[in-house]
């Protein structure tokens, strides 16, 4: 975050978000040091607050852990908090998920973001099967689309995936005031973003709407064993910027 700092200028931003993680993953100096350098939006994903389905999901961490760790980042003075959940995970039925919906609304994050399952081809669960499997994921979006707004959360992005259950959506909701600017903004796709570290994707929006992406190598050992070839992805977002690349 030091190197971040320097080269950007963050006095005056209007969202500061970072992805805290899972719940496992979240300690008391991670939130300082977010905290510290001006962060004011995080995300915590529990993911599900049922302890059987996270084991089935492969997570190391229980439901308390994720509830502990929303408990402490709001005792750090965290005061704009981002949960996510994903309806259709294996071994969830409609009537645990909206235990963990509920439970969720009664720690009053200021926004709830409700994914439903989606099946990458690289996943243990693709692998499995589970994408035969039929699955109650539409009972749990359409608890979710009538349970938060009743609880003051409106819905204001959406988006679909590739092979998600029942061709359902992602659906952001939040108390009036904090909805996201990044997810917003990432919808719209007019946005220029800056990816850096394995696997992160540079998305360069030109002012008439023509859109360049450039990946950076998923694997550490290629990202660390590929330099030259990184530096001229680099380069080549330089000159993009630049305008080269566009006959300016």
């Amino acid at each position: 975050m030091d190197t971040l700092q320097s080269c950007m200028h963050l006095d005056g931003i209007r969202e500061y978000t970072v992805e805290a993680g899972r719940a496992d993953t979240i300690t008391r100096e991670k939130l300082e040091v977010i905290r510290r350098y001006g962060a004011d939006r995080i995300s915590i994903n529990p993911q599900t607050l049922n302890d059987v389905v996270l084991h089935a999901i492969g997570r190391k961490h229980t439901a308390q852990q994720a509830v502990d760790a929303f408990q402490l980042a709001r005792f750090m003075g965290f005061d704009n908090i981002n949960m996510d959940l994903i309806a259709g995970l294996p071994q969830d039925t409609p009537d645990s998920f909206r235990n963990t919906l509920d439970r969720v609304i009664a720690l009053e994050p200021e926004s709830v973001t409700v994914h439903t399952l989606t099946l990458k081809r690289a996943a243990d669960l693709y692998a499995q099967g589970e994408r035969q499997i039929a699955n109650p994921a539409a009972a749990m979006v359409d608890y979710s689309s009538s349970r938060l707004p009743a609880q003051g959360y409106q819905p204001y992005y959406l988006y679909r995936q590739k092979n998600t259950l029942e061709n359902l959506e992602n659906v952001g909701y939040a108390k009036p005031g904090y909805e996201s600017l990044y997810n917003i903004l990432i919808m719209d796709e007019t946005q220029t973003i800056f990816g850096a570290g394995c696997g992160a994707s540079t998305k360069l929006v030109c002012p008439e709407g023509k859109i360049t992406r450039i990946r950076n190598y998923k694997f550490p050992y290629e990202y660390i064993g590929q330099f030259d070839a990184l530096m001229e992805k680099k380069e080549q977002i330089r000159r993009i910027m630049e305008g080269a690349d566009y006959g300016v």
